[in-house]
């Protein structure tokens, strides 16, 4: 009721030129989108709105293509008349909050997490998903398929003159699509749903235990989707991973299931693929069931665990291969090889060390007036190699600047990012620190695995 929704048809005008005039002169904005989901897509309004929205923007440049992320599916139940948003419903759902009926995008996310992700996919191939997409999808200079990848095949030959883009995917879709796209040029590009964790959302892709989370129904304290292949922190995920190989960026690559749940039931996720992480030092695991994940694009992989054979697999249809097996101390190494049984790529994770102390590393060395310092803090062995299942409180403080903000990934946080102190997650925790002016910041962190300190200059 709130939202910006109600100044849209008085102010679109005036937002798009201010869009074009802020990012025109910027090399990475490749193309410019409307919206994203917006049910009056699959109406005769909302098309002539975006028709319209689409010459606005190239009244003040022509030379980027104009797109709209279109949930193929959702545009297909909207027309049915499920889930359409009006305030009348939304105030009920306020009155009678013992029985929320969610409306809107609230309504269509709810459904997604019941039904997952092959359900939404095989919904866009309906006959209805594609009357209730192809008027809005022909006044977009590039047509923003939403969950929409078993219609690529389809419709490039159905519409030849159409342009895709997979303007929200999952990740489990990665390597599909790469490879689709080799033989498809009109299809140009794909957009994982999502690269970087948010706030909002709460659970969405999450894969959460109850040692970090009391509950797993989104509600208080859960503050973060838990779905992006970066989390909070910008610390890459074994999704990360998944995704660089599944590109092309990587040739192997090994994440692992986190051993000390073994068999636990975790909070259900519809955008999560998997909760492997890319470490192999559990220490206290030995002996515990777990499952090894190793992407390739290679014909076959082989997996050792401290120099013993664990399994040869295929990578057949996708590039991501599973061990199931218990988690020893040591090294874990998997090797691919080619058709012809010729090596062609290798990767190892280590396990850490006994000792256990605290790191603070800034992402900077450096700063200039205005910028902001990034302290990621970690327990780590004595050679820095991380321990997930270290976890304690950890105190900072500042000199030559403002704490902001400080936590951690976990998208179930009680107390914010507001105080002074911060539980770990996986071992690891934020700070980020705003420069008081030139000269040195020092930010120090105290924990029961000892302390530690790091400086940045600011100029």
């Amino acid at each position: 009721k709130y939202d910006y929704a109600s100044h849209l048809e008085k102010n679109w005008r005036e937002d798009l030129k201010d869009i074009v005039e802020r990012d025109y002169n910027h090399p990475s904005v490749i193309l410019y989108s409307i919206g994203n989901e917006v049910s009056e897509t699959a109406q005769k309004k909302g098309i002539e709105l975006s028709a319209a929205m689409r010459d606005r923007i190239t009244e003040f440049d022509d030379t980027r293509p104009v797109t709209c992320g279109v949930n193929i599916f959702f545009n297909y139940l909207s027309a049915l008349g499920f889930g359409v948003y009006s305030e009348k419903k939304a105030a009920k759902t306020s009155e009678k909050s013992k029985k929320e009926k969610e409306v809107g995008s609230a309504f269509f996310n709810k459904l997604a997490g019941k039904l997952g992700d092959k359900t939404m996919k095989l919904g866009a191939l309906l006959h209805g998903s594609n009357v209730y997409s192809r008027d809005h999808f022909a006044e977009m200079h590039i047509a923003g398929y939403n969950y929409g990848i078993l219609r690529y095949k389809r419709d490039v030959k159905k519409y030849p003159d159409r342009v895709i883009v997979g303007s929200e995917t999952f990740v489990r879709d990665a390597y599909t699509f790469a490879e689709l796209s080799k033989k498809h040029p009109a299809l140009i590009g794909d957009f994982v749903w999502t690269g970087i964790d948010y706030l909002g959302e709460v659970g969405l892709g999450a894969m959460e235990y109850s040692d970090y989370a009391k509950n797993f129904f989104g509600g208080p304290g859960w503050i973060a989707a838990g779905c992006g292949r970066l989390d909070l922190t910008g610390k890459e995920t074994g999704e990360a991973l998944y995704t660089q190989v599944a590109y092309g960026l990587k040739p192997i690559a090994i994440a692992v299931v986190p051993p000390n749940h073994a068999g636990e039931e975790h909070s259900p996720s519809a955008w999560g693929m998997t909760n492997a992480r890319p470490s192999w030092s559990w220490n206290g695991c030995d002996g515990k069931k777990t499952v090894v994940e190793v992407y390739s694009r290679a014909h076959t992989v082989k997996l050792f665990i401290n120099s013993v054979h664990i399994g040869t697999k295929r990578t057949k249809k996708n590039c991501r291969v599973l061990f199931k097996t218990k988690y020893t101390g040591g090294s874990v190494l998997a090797i691919g090889y080619d058709r012809q049984g010729k090596e062609i790529s290798r990767t190892s994770l280590q396990s850490a060390g006994k000792e256990t102390v605290l790191t603070a590393k800034a992402e900077k060395d450096g700063v200039r007036a205005g910028e902001l310092c990034y302290i990621r803090m970690q327990y780590t062995d004595k050679n820095g190699e991380v321990k997930p299942l270290a976890r304690g409180e950890i105190r900072v403080s500042v000199s030559g600047g403002k704490l902001l903000a400080l936590g951690n990934a976990c998208p179930y946080n009680e107390r914010g990012y507001l105080g002074g102190s911060t539980d770990t997650y996986y071992g690891e925790a934020l700070a980020i620190v705003e420069p008081a002016g030139e000269g040195e910041i020092v930010v120090k962190a105290e924990s029961e695995y000892g302390n530690a300190q790091c400086r940045v200059r600011c100029e």
